[in-house]
């Protein structure tokens, strides 16, 4: 309605969002829940579907339902005060990349940083940058 054709459209998709940092056990979807939505997101007029796969692994033969729609593929828990390892990062990244192309595959937290203070996130974020430079190499 509007938006400029050149606008790249996204839609994220949150499984669960914990009330405090650190929490264990929070409600999440059904891990089956992007199964159910991947067609339909598939035939959505977006460029990307954003997948959380950081706080809990998917399986990825998911990323196989997704021909042409990019995946902003969650590889950095927001829910935890841990920093993830470039090399724990890249491993998930280079996992996917045996179910979708690079060209479509877009490194991103599982979702907002909101519940992570600056320095956290940003380290955070250094080492998704990190990977993302070295996955597929």
């Amino acid at each position: 309605h509007g938006v400029p054709a050149a606008t790249k459209r996204a839609v994220h998709i949150c499984c669960g969002y914990p009330a405090e940092l650190d929490m264990e056990a929070y409600p999440k979807a059904d891990p089956s829940a992007y199964f159910d939505l991947a067609d339909a997101l598939e035939r959505a007029p977006v460029d990307a579907v954003s997948i959380e796969d950081a706080h809990r692994h998917n399986d990825l033969t998911l990323l196989e339902r997704f021909a042409k729609t990019s995946i902003m593929f969650g590889v950095i828990n927001i829910s935890q005060s841990r920093v993830e390892g470039i090399d724990e990062i890249r491993a998930r990244l280079e996992a996917a990349l045996h179910h979708i192309d690079q060209e479509r595959l877009i490194a991103a937290p599982d979702c907002g940083l909101t519940m992570l203070d600056r320095e956290l996130a940003l380290a955070k974020l250094r080492n998704l940058s990190a990977a993302a430079k070295l996955a597929g190499r």
